[in-house]
């Protein structure tokens, strides 16, 4: 009997053993298995709070770019307003000039136009004795020209008009300054903005 029980002790402990190496075998592949799919959720993880953060900065960077680009419009309207604001003081300057500032300009720009004859037809809103005969005149003998005096324009403009052939050419103040902020209106920004346009 004794040989007996050693046998079912030894089946007994032989068993124990194995079951013992199953045990510990298969908590370390449960432990191996866990750590595997710790590793690989902390990983995608990770890669989600990188995609995170990444889409975070894109939309960051993008509403940084369009606020700097509409606080640069913001900053343009409001340049072209002031300019727009010089310019038509510039007018009313001109508009209020007396019969010899009138005179004065009116002499330098058919100096410079380069035309030797037309009518010089005067704007609605210029003073009847800004332009007279006598003045064109004297601007004749003084520039070697033979403009002939019209009678004044419809259009209610300061400055005047010359007619050569059916053509006008335009001295309205109004009209004069509008060519010149659109030949130099970005030079003036630069200019009172030390920037470009």
């Amino acid at each position: 009997m004794d040989a007996i029980e050693n046998i079912i002790l030894e089946i007994n402990r032989q068993t124990e053993e194995e079951r013992d190496i199953l045990e510990k075998n298969r908590l370390e592949e449960i432990d191996t298995h866990f750590l595997v799919e710790k590793r690989s959720k902390e990983n995608e993880h990770q890669q989600l709070l990188a995609r995170q953060k990444d889409q975070l900065e894109r939309k960051f960077q993008q509403e940084k770019n369009r606020l700097i680009v509409k606080g640069r419009q913001t900053r343009l309207k409001e340049k072209q307003k002031y300019l727009e604001r010089i310019f038509e003081a510039a007018y009313q300057t001109m508009a209020n000039w007396d019969e010899e500032q009138a005179r004065e300009f009116a002499e330098q720009s058919l100096e410079k136009s380069g035309f030797k004859d037309g009518m010089f037809i005067p704007g609605n809103l210029m003073s009847d004795t800004t332009f007279t005969s006598a003045w064109l005149d004297k601007v004749n003998e003084q520039l070697q020209t033979q403009f002939v005096l019209g009678t004044k324009s419809r259009e209610k403009e300061h400055g005047f008009l010359i007619e050569q052939k059916g053509i006008q050419y335009n001295f309205f103040y109004h009209e004069l300054l509008s060519e010149m902020k659109k030949t130099n209106g970005s030079e003036i920004m630069h200019a009172l903005f030390n920037e470009e346009g």
